[in-house]
């Protein structure tokens, strides 16, 4: 029988064979990100591993010294169920879904008998930390491209005006009008997520590598790496010294084939991976930013009205017009909800009437016979949002693991 001969072992053999094998060389972990990306990623293992681990601590005990012997009788038993729904409301936002909390707070709240406006309020204070800064840095050790500032930066100051523009002249004075459009905005997102489930539009498939999505962290998926390069080259020496499987006198092609099957795997996902970057960098055309920017608007409107919405908004854009993976859609939309949340915070805190709660009672907005003070309806409930940080906290940090584990559909 006439056997293929055995891969030769001379230095020119070995040159091109590296060669080819360089050719689908999978990258490193590291040079999947940009300088900035690699710092943020830094950042987040530092937040990961030190920060949030302190933070944890510190707003659990913090109740404790205020409230020092009433800490049980008072505030524990007056708040016990707000971290839990912290935890439900940031667990959803932090894993990529593009839902912020305050669908979660608005109706827990009401049934407890807070009036809309507070819960409003409420939800802003919650989301500027929770989907502000906690559900970002959770991720930025895992994956730092999820937030796109090609996307962020040109869109958020139309955001901003919305918000300011509904809460300044176009606020909802009545408790029914909250109600409602919180009512109206639900049943709309439900009925967006049943169509996008039936029909796949929310499966990641269509544009995402399913290995960069379940990939745990950066660490994890660097040790892959390597380890694959390792066997590859295991798989080389072996050919080299004959050790490789030749009983049937086949043992180069197989051997051979293995290395192709390796290497072309490896291509596919940096092919897949740089087609997934390219999509995160957002270009606009004269049509596609009018749309955007007056979407956002519409957006800020209505996340000033009931506290949440621009996610949505955004997210059915970045998926729609430009085919961004759900994971960097939803974590930037919920993003931009997180900063315009900070700014709503001021305004409840700082212009609030003057029966309502602490602060200066500024006049902020329009004056009419409802709102003859110009003030902004909805004090900030600070005894229930000193209680739900360490929810939030806790949900931000099980989102991607939660995210890893179910994938982002």
């Amino acid at each position: 029988m006439c056997q293929v001969p055995l891969l030769s072992t001379s230095g020119d053999s070995n040159a091109a064979t590296k060669g080819k094998d360089d050719e689908f060389a999978p990258l490193k972990s590291s040079s999947k990100y940009t300088l900035n990306q690699q710092r943020l990623m830094r950042a987040g293992e530092i937040w990961r591993s030190h920060i949030a681990p302190s933070t944890l601590v510190f707003v659990i005990v913090l109740p404790m010294i205020i409230y020092n012997k009433h800490y049980f009788s008072t505030f524990f038993h007056d708040t016990w169920y707000v971290p839990l729904m912290g935890i439900i409301g940031c667990t959803i936002p932090s894993g990529g879904a593009p839902v912020a909390g305050g669908v979660v707070f608005l109706p827990i709240l009401t049934m407890k008998h807070i009036e809309a406006h507070e819960a409003v309020a409420f939800a802003a204070s919650t989301q500027m930390i929770g989907v502000g800064i906690f559900a970002p840095m959770g991720w930025m050790s895992r994956d730092p491209s999820v937030l796109m500032p090609s996307f962020l930066q040109p869109m958020f100051p139309f955001a901003l005006a919305g918000l300011l523009f509904s809460y300044l002249v176009t606020p909802l004075e009545k408790e029914d009008e909250v109600l409602l459009a919180f009512t109206i905005f639900v049943i709309c997102l439900a009925m967006y997520i049943i169509k996008g489930l039936v029909t796949s539009q929310l499966d990641t498939s269509q544009n995402d590598s399913h290995d960069d999505v379940a990939e745990s962290d950066n660490t994890s998926q660097s040790s892959g790496d390597d380890s694959e390069e390792l066997e590859m080259e295991k798989v080389l020496v072996d050919e080299e010294t004959g050790s490789g499987d030749k009983a049937d006198g086949y043992g180069s092609i197989s051997v051979r084939g293995s290395i192709v099957a390796m290497t072309a795997a490896a291509k596919l996902r940096q092919n897949a991976h740089r087609a997934k970057m390219e999509r995160r960098n957002i270009v606009f055309t004269p049509k596609l930013f009018t749309i955007y920017a007056i979407s956002c608007f519409l957006g800020g409107m209505l996340c000033g009205w009931i506290g949440i919405g621009v996610e949505k908004v955004t997210f059915f854009l970045l998926t729609y017009f430009h085919k961004v993976d759900v994971i960097a859609a939803g974590l930037s939309s919920i993003t931009m909800t997180g900063w315009l949340s900070f700014v709503a915070f001021l305004l409840h805190a700082l212009c609030t009437p003057e029966d309502e709660g602490y602060g200066p009672h500024l006049s902020c907005g329009l004056r009419d016979e409802l709102n003859p003070g110009g003030h902004v309806f909805g004090k900030v409930p600070y005894e229930l949002w000193l209680s739900v940080l360490p929810g939030i906290l806790i949900g931000s940090l099980i989102g991607p693991i939660v995210n890893a584990a179910v994938g982002p559909r």
